[in-house]
């Protein structure tokens, strides 16, 4: 049987999941172990094993989850790459930090690192796939723009989110020529 089709097999790895989210709320991330993920969610170690490697890669795989169902949306169909774009963008950023923030409180310092990771590497995939191959680098360009305005928002919080991801947002724009995409 093929386990990604396997409707046990999802409902057993969303379980997990969930499970290990129930625990990162109470827990430092380097206090739960995979017994606590498996006692929660009512399954055997040999269970948790067949999912995933460690607690590591699960939670690689829920940053990743939540990386790509924040991001991903913007980028569906035909999309400018404008000032838009990356106001929203950005504001999905500073989103995804803060929901992380207060549903893994005790164990947010420890992986915010990973959840940085995942973000600029989604944005870069995503923007490579929209623009054309001769700007690739500007896909890198833009991805990391938009994380370090929101790290350094992180050292400043006076001005209004939205305020300041439309400010941003145009600085950038004004500042670069964004191709036309060709994908």
């Amino acid at each position: 049987m093929n386990k990604k089709l396997d409707p046990r097999a999802i409902k057993t790895r969303q379980q997990i999941v969930d499970a290990f989210q129930q625990l990162i709320q109470t827990k430092h991330f380097e206090q739960i172990t995979v017994k606590h993920i498996t006692e929660l969610a009512h399954i055997n170690r040999a269970t948790f094993y067949a999912h995933f490697i460690d607690k590591y890669e699960l939670l690689e795989t829920v940053l990743n989850a939540r990386t790509y169902d924040d991001l991903a949306p913007y980028f569906d169909g035909e999309v400018a790459l404008d000032n838009q774009l990356l106001e929203k963008l950005l504001l999905s950023i500073m989103s995804i930090h803060e929901q992380m923030n207060s549903s893994c409180r005790r164990g947010y310092d420890t992986f915010s690192h990973m959840i940085e990771e995942k973000i600029k590497s989604r944005l870069v995939e995503l923007f490579t796939q929209k623009l054309p191959d001769s700007e690739q680098l500007l896909a890198v360009f833009i991805s990391w723009s938009l994380y370090g305005a929101y790290a350094e928002r992180a050292h400043d919080t006076k001005e209004d989110d939205r305020v300041f991801a439309k400010r941003i947002a145009l600085q950038l724009t004004q500042k670069m020529t964004i191709p036309k995409t060709n994908k």
